[in-house]
């Protein structure tokens, strides 16, 4: 997604009258000139939620969350900020443009073309369900019809050649959309053939409800024909980014109520388990878990559960999904289903009351790698000791979070029954062939791409992460920046546009005592707004509680990183003084631009 234009923010924001839209997501009720309600960032029951439409703002007494009409719909919606600029560009009818790499208007013509297909080829599915008794009596003998169907938009792709490609291409007559929406194909002698034959249909939505694909199950049980299928991937459709349900969760009272997600394994389990007043549940889309997803699955809580077939496959089918929500640094637990059933077989068997006990028996994910490790080596072996280490040392070398990584070390040595030192040599040992990889990964890439961006890439790695999720706390903790700014000099960071992000941090908490990730990116320029982006998918979920208590703890952990960051390097040739970059935010701003 490309860097949308300031005067199209700017716009966006004046289009979008901050009462008329809060107003569509809250009641909200005039008390002089502004306009109150209970906050839908935390709970409470007396309204201390106001929108000013004078000062086009929005402020919560209670939560302190506030900010302006862009900033309430990324937090409500838990969308990115061009997600949200765009979606209220599409309300306002603004016409969006980009400063550099954003899509052309050809490409947004496609992708808006496209969208029309996705809703025609549900109708379509939607229609040809009330007319295959063969799909009706599969989704009735699994609970799945009627109301349940119809809340789900399950429907029906009949075993035809190319009817829904006949009939897009008379309706929309643009092949390439057509093609874009991944409804329809082209064989290799030039006839057109619908995708989806024969198969029932659950349709695929992004985090703004808009269906991007869909996936099928095929129907006769003998066909010679893989069971399930996906969208291909396209201009709508990225399964690695994408979760089914993903749509649901800005409204999920379980996700309010738990700050945890649950990722399962598929379509009917997440809807099974919605139905039963599980609405926090989402799954992949039909491949294991990702990073992306995991990241994506942050904007909404602080924490994930991996919720487990209890057979010896479905463990060990999803080991890569434990590793990648470790690797990531992610609050998560594991809950396993007994008796080799999975969440839709154990809710339609037992009910919710039988799912909720296995939740409550849930474990630390940690504690679980640490399990089945135990179980594939002889740990009264030496030889398997190693290999046992190895293995751990490998999965803790990726954890980006190094507090985490710490207590995991900790955790691993009494498991294995070592010293920590001999475990923190083995991480930093595989640390050390992790980044040989990446050495010879980038000499290959800026060998066949010589150039600024061969640079650019060569300062992302570890460190760049970590400075991410650095930033990403002080934007959680914004009254650290005071105290931050007199213990670390932007030059000190890794590139460009965290240093740009860093000073405008500390410049935005100067002059407002407070921080509006909004408001912060229309005064970035282009590297600064590509990290910010990246750091604001590290931040914590709106409205997490944190006690007094904890806040100073953590303001405290947090400066002591910052301490070793600055003491960990030293004097560079394109470090720049503090007090000059904040000095120079007035020449900044008579040009349009904060430094």
């Amino acid at each position: 997604m490309g860097l949308i234009s300031r005067e199209s923010i700017e716009e966006v924001r004046r289009a979008n009258d901050v009462v008329a839209v809060i107003g569509q997501y809250v009641k909200l009720e005039k008390r002089g000139k502004d306009f109150w309600a209970c906050c839908p960032f935390h709970t409470e029951k007396t309204a201390s939620f106001s929108v000013s439409p004078g000062r086009e703002m929005f402020y919560c007494f209670g939560c302190k969350a506030h900010g302006s009409v862009i900033d309430f719909v990324m937090k409500f919606e838990k969308l990115s900020f061009p997600e949200a600029v765009e979606k209220l560009a599409l309300r306002a009818g603004v016409n969006l443009s980009y400063e550099s790499g954003g899509p052309s208007r050809q490409e947004r013509s496609l992708r808006d073309k496209a969208f029309e297909v996705m809703n025609l080829a549900q109708r379509y599915f939607l229609h040809e369900l009330k007319r295959a008794p063969a799909a009706q009596k599969y989704l009735h003998d699994r609970g799945l019809d009627g109301d349940v169907a119809e809340r789900w938009g399950i429907g029906y792709a009949p075993d035809e050649w190319s009817k829904l490609t006949d009939l897009l291409r008379d309706r929309v007559r643009d092949d390439e959309a057509i093609l874009a929406s991944g409804v329809s194909r082209v064989n290799d002698s030039g006839r057109w053939y619908d995708f989806y034959r024969g198969r029932v249909t659950f349709p695929i939505r992004d985090s703004q409800g808009r269906i991007v694909g869909f996936g099928a199950r095929l129907l006769d049980p003998n066909a010679k024909a893989q069971k399930y299928i996906n969208s291909p991937e396209g201009p709508l459709f990225s399964k690695s980014r994408l979760l089914y349900a993903l749509d649901r969760l800005a409204a999920s009272q379980r996700l309010k109520q738990d700050g945890r997600a649950l990722i399962m394994e598929g379509y009917t389990d997440v809807i099974a388990a919605h139905e039963a007043g599980f609405d926090n549940a989402v799954a992949p889309l039909g491949t294991a878990l990702t990073a992306e997803q995991v990241q994506l699955l942050r904007r909404y809580g602080s924490g994930v559960t991996l919720v487990l077939d209890g057979d010896a496959a479905g463990i060990s089918g999803a080991e890569r999904g434990l590793n990648i929500v470790l690797e990531a640094g992610a609050d998560a637990t594991v809950a396993v289903i007994p008796g080799g059933m999975d969440p839709f077989d154990l809710l339609r068997a037992e009910g919710a009351e039988a799912f909720e006990r296995v939740l409550k028996n849930q474990r630390d994910a940690f504690d679980f790698k640490l399990e089945m490790v135990r179980s594939r080596y002889n740990l009264a072996r030496p030889a398997e000791v190693t290999g046992a280490l190895e293995e751990l040392a490998g999965l803790l070398a990726r954890v980006e979070d190094e507090r985490l990584r710490s207590r995991y070390v900790s955790y691993a040595a009494t498991a294995l029954k070592l010293r920590e030192s001999q475990v923190t040599l083995a991480v930093k040992d595989a640390q050390a062939e992790l980044r040989r990889r990446d050495e010879r990964a980038q000499g290959r890439a800026a060998e066949s791409a010589p150039g600024p961006k061969a640079a650019v890439a060569g300062a992302g790695g570890a460190r760049l992460i970590y400075e991410r999720r650095l930033l990403a706390r002080l934007m959680d903790l914004p009254q650290t920046l005071p105290a931050a700014g007199e213990l670390l000099e932007p030059g000190v960071l890794a590139n460009e546009g965290l240093r740009e992000l860093y000073v405008a941090l500390l410049n935005t908490f100067d002059e407002h005592g407070s921080v509006v990730p909004g408001a912060l990116y229309a005064h970035l320029g282009e590297s600064g707004r590509a990290e910010l982006e990246a750091t604001l998918k590290l931040t914590q979920a709106p409205g997490t509680a944190r006690t007094d208590v904890v806040q100073e703890a953590e303001r405290e952990s947090l400066l002591e990183e910052l301490r070793r960051l600055a003491g960990g390097r030293g004097e560079s040739a394109g470090r720049t003084s503090l007090e000059a970059l904040r000095k120079s935010k007035s020449a900044g701003r008579r040009s349009g631009r904060r430094s």
